[in-house]
């Protein structure tokens, strides 16, 4: 089975829509490449479908096309083998929440939000040591493929174009990764001048210097003297 989850991580998001009703008729044992590109969403979801993935007895593989963020860095955590093209990334951190209320629910939810970031690091613990996934959840972390490979997030580097993320949820955060793939993408212009020229070219135009200067010398005297010099430096200027 191949298919693509791309954009918020979010039940409405028809890319999640399709992978469950796909899920609901695959064979237990067929394999999975799945590509993943999005700048994450729901946490829970993210686990659910990271287990939908683990709990899978067909080989997974999940390829990271451009951005794995957040939730959707969790989805890949369910693949028995996780890829990444050269210039994409991952990012990992601790779960966020909006909350308002007075200091009693602020504070209750402080702690819940705790025990969901709890759980989002028990996601990554099968291939990264517990303090240091603490650590690059509490920091926020973008990662490079290389630097992903790096602490065992990924296992293979693979050399492509970045796809852009969609995101509605984080519109300036997906903006910003669009931005550096796209700058990186596009060739430094360089600006080279030439030295060569053709022998039969220079030839000719040796000829034609030698032809304009005869009929220089053919011309009165009353001709205007500086006449041959603008053709001379014309012709050098072209030359």
């Amino acid at each position: 089975m191949k298919h693509k989850i791309k954009g918020d991580i979010i039940n409405w998001n028809s890319s999640i829509w399709d992978f469950n009703y796909q899920m609901k008729s695959i064979k237990e044992d067929e394999d999975i490449a799945l590509s993943v590109n999005s700048y994450g969403g729901d946490a829970f979801l993210g686990i659910d479908i990271c287990n939908t993935l683990k709990d899978h007895t067909g080989f997974v593989t999940v390829t990271i096309t451009g951005m794995a963020a957040s939730a959707a860095s969790v989805i890949c955590m369910g693949a028995d083998k996780i890829r990444a093209h050269a210039n994409t990334m991952l990012m990992v951190h601790n779960a966020q929440t909006f909350v308002a209320g007075d200091a009693k629910k602020l504070r209750k939810a402080a702690d819940d939000v705790e025990k969901v970031s709890q759980a989002v690091l028990k996601s990554y613990t099968n291939r990264v040591d517990e303090d240091t996934m603490k650590k690059l959840l509490d920091d926020e972390t973008y990662l490079t493929a290389e630097e992903a490979l790096k602490y065992g997030l990924i296992d293979e580097i693979i050399d492509a174009e970045p796809e852009e993320v969609e995101s509605e949820i984080f519109e300036n955060k997906a903006k910003e990764f669009n931005n550096k793939i796209s700058s990186a993408s596009v060739p430094k212009q360089t600006i080279s001048v030439s030295t060569e020229i053709d022998e039969n070219k220079l030839k000719q135009m040796f000829a034609e210097l030698k032809n304009e200067i005869k009929n220089e010398l053919k011309k009165e005297p009353e001709q205007d003297p500086v006449e041959p010099k603008q053709n001379l430096s014309t012709l050098f200027l072209h030359l």
